[in-house]
């Protein structure tokens, strides 16, 4: 969630991101809710101020009838703005958690059809044979048996492929130790605050991608960047150990919700699978230079 005062110091900017990124959000309305809620606070800090000199001034003795009156007073008062002060806060919070973060000057805007190539290496072949025909040609995957036991988008990895994957994560974890990242497994599952801290919900209702434990308040993982996001929830970092690298892994879920994967063939777009994750806390100044950093190891791995 961006900071108030980063939105009110960088407003223009702001508003043409969320503006390219697609959101309808009215951010100057968000910063005046804002302005309503400092006010009341105002009030409220006002009135509990004066709650507390009265309370000190009837100790000891017989208090006034005024005191006690305008004591009373204050105590309906107060309920009533405190009330007006929690509403008013809920709906600044809920505004501020709608505006995006702001996008690199660099990053093109559009569909897949706007993408810019950046870099290439080698060349590309413009045939071979499907990945799932060539899977499971040698017995190396199951997607019948898969939805047998769990349903479509579920499948079993055996022998040859079980074993590269293996051997991809083993290969992945030693370059990223190379460059000073620690090793975490994660919990497969985070709470809604984590899931809603991260920004992992949905812009609408029927675009929600995790699996939901009944009767808990617990979501199964999409990546293991949500668990290693709610790692330092609720501390303060020295920035003097900043940058803060870590690879996690995890299996991943996810419902595919949305139609983009209805059709996708194999072993794309499926509702389980195993990622090792490499994730940075750092400095805002430091973002561009950690993106460059990781996306060097990808490179380097492929």
């Amino acid at each position: 969630m961006l900071d108030v005062k980063f939105i009110r110091e960088n407003l223009e900017l702001v508003e043409k991101s969320t503006k390219e990124k697609g959101y309808k959000i009215d951010v100057r309305e968000i910063l005046k809710l804002d302005d309503e809620r400092k006010a009341i606070l105002a009030e409220v800090e006002a009135l509990r101020s004066r709650r507390n000199e009265i309370a000190a001034k009837m100790k000891g003795g017989k208090p006034e009838t005024a005191l006690i009156a305008e004591g009373k007073q204050i105590k309906t008062t107060l309920a009533e703005k405190e009330a007006e002060l929690d509403k008013i806060e809920e709906a600044c919070y809920n505004g501020l958690k709608r505006v995006p973060n702001v996008i690199f000057e660099d990053v093109p805007l559009g569909g897949e059809e706007c993408s810019v190539e950046v870099k290439k290496w080698g060349e590309n072949h413009t045939t071979g044979v499907d990945h799932l025909d060539y899977a499971v040609s040698r017995n190396w995957v199951d997607f019948e048996r898969g939805a047998k036991v769990a349903g479509a988008k579920f499948y079993y990895l055996k022998d040859g492929l079980a074993l590269l994957e293996n051997a991809l994560l083993q290969y992945g974890l030693s370059k990223v130790l190379e460059h000073g990242f620690t090793f975490m497994t994660v919990p497969d599952m985070v709470s809604s605050r984590v899931l809603e801290g991260c920004v992992f919900n949905p812009r609408t209702s029927d675009q929600s991608d995790e699996y939901y434990i009944e009767g808990e308040d617990l979501a199964m993982i999409a990546t293991a960047e949500m668990p290693l996001t709610g790692y330092h929830m609720d501390e303060i970092i020295d920035e003097d150990k900043l940058p803060l690298m870590y690879a996690g892994y995890s299996a991943c879920f996810r419902k595919e919700a949305g139609t983009y994967g209805k059709y996708t063939r194999g072993l794309f777009r499926v509702h389980q699978f195993n990622k090792l994750e490499m994730y940075v806390f750092c400095l805002p100044e430091q973002s561009k230079e950690m993106h460059d950093k990781i996306l060097a190891i990808e490179e380097d791995i492929w």
